[in-house]
């Protein structure tokens, strides 16, 4: 059955994993158990007992997604959008992009949604040649020269290996 919404060709194509998955030493569960009977200790302690289910929360959600393998996600530049796994967004919705490329720590397109309210998306360019990306989005979107740097919740996760 054909698409009642055509999606045009693909322009470019790659998979990446839907998170990074970081190696973690001993010391670093050590740390996080530390910090999170810390934080618990302390809410406790002041009576907070929303901030200690907060607390709790995100150390089970933490721990359930260090527990599980990164699944592959497909990415596809359109001629009417860009689809990201199941999620697709015309260039209407989009607002500028801005690639940060600086392996190997950082190989990253980030696409800014005109909607106020929305956080940018992050993709991972693994091995693609981001001149190439580049080129394809120019034809649709504006790109913004001015960021240079990842977002600063980019850069603690990955320090914190999270």
């Amino acid at each position: 059955m054909p698409d009642p919404h055509p999606r045009g060709d693909i322009l470019m194509s790659w998979t990446f994993p839907e998170f990074d998955q970081h190696q973690r030493s001993r010391a670093w569960y050590l740390w996080f158990m530390a910090a999170v009977i810390a934080f618990l200790g302390y809410a406790i302690w002041a009576a907070n007992y929303t901030f200690a289910f907060i607390i709790f929360l995100a150390a089970f959600i933490l721990v359930v997604r260090l527990r599980r393998r990164p699944l592959p996600v497909t990415v596809a530049i359109r001629e009417e959008g860009i689809e990201v796994g199941q999620r697709f967004w015309t260039w209407r919705e989009l607002k500028e992009y801005w690639i940060i490329y600086r392996p190997p720590e950082t190989r990253k397109l980030y696409l800014e949604f005109k909607g106020a309210f929305r956080p940018a998306l992050d993709i991972s360019l693994e091995t693609q040649n981001p001149l190439k990306i580049r080129q394809v989005l120019n034809e649709f979107l504006l790109e913004n020269t001015k960021r240079e740097e990842e977002p600063v919740s980019d850069q603690w996760s990955r320090a914190l290996k999270i």
